[in-house]
């Protein structure tokens, strides 16, 4: 009776263990555009906003005819940090990133980041330190001609059982040696969403 009730428990345990790995199924993943219409769409700021919006400014300051007006060619550009007014917890590196990959790419800009702020300042003064250093010779700073500032923006707006969420990005281009701003834009993206059982 015992071996009976032993292996009956473990044919029920075998059958258990083939039915539930007959029930995992395996995750799918594929690579999408971030820039498509397959890639997710959030109320907050996602990828693709973030590359659209980085595109848009790019194009509008290359075309402006800012950089040409440059005392000498390719301009120099000093990057500043993005100021972040927004409720989002926002790496700001990432438009960052995406506007000084455009515009290096255009031949039209030189970035520079001796004059910047946080680590890579610290990282370019060091190598100038060590030029110096190495080849006795006293390394002569560049000062760009043109200083590039961003602001995120959060605007918050409710009615009925909708949120919208507007993002606005800001950018200045500030020529260094008067002070005077040469190029000014701004992209909004509003985001809307609705509380579940309320239609469009």
């Amino acid at each position: 009776m015992k071996a009976t009730t032993t292996k009956f428990f473990g044919a029920a345990a075998a059958s258990a263990a083939l039915l539930l790995t007959g029930c995992v199924t395996t995750q799918e993943t594929r690579t999408v555009d971030a820039k498509g219409p397959e890639s997710l769409n959030t109320s907050a700021i996602n990828p693709q906003d973030w590359a659209n919006a980085a595109d848009q400014l790019t194009g509008s300051l290359i075309t402006s005819g800012a950089l040409e007006r440059a005392p000498k060619h390719p301009a120099v550009l000093a990057v500043d940090r993005v100021i972040n007014n927004t409720q989002l917890m926002i790496d700001t590196d990432l438009l960052i990133k995406k506007i000084r990959v455009a515009l290096t790419q255009t031949g039209k800009v030189a970035i520079t980041n001796t004059l910047g702020l946080g680590e890579r300042a610290v990282v370019a003064s060091e190598a100038a330190e060590l030029e110096e250093m190495q080849s006795g010779k006293k390394q002569k700073t560049i000062v760009p001609d043109y200083t590039l500032y961003a602001k995120l923006i959060q605007q918050t707006d409710r009615q009925g059982g909708t949120t919208q969420n507007t993002y606005a990005f800001q950018m200045s281009l500030v020529q260094v040696k008067t002070g005077l701003t040469v190029w000014e834009e701004e992209r909004q993206i509003a985001k809307q969403t609705r509380r579940p059982g309320v239609g469009w």
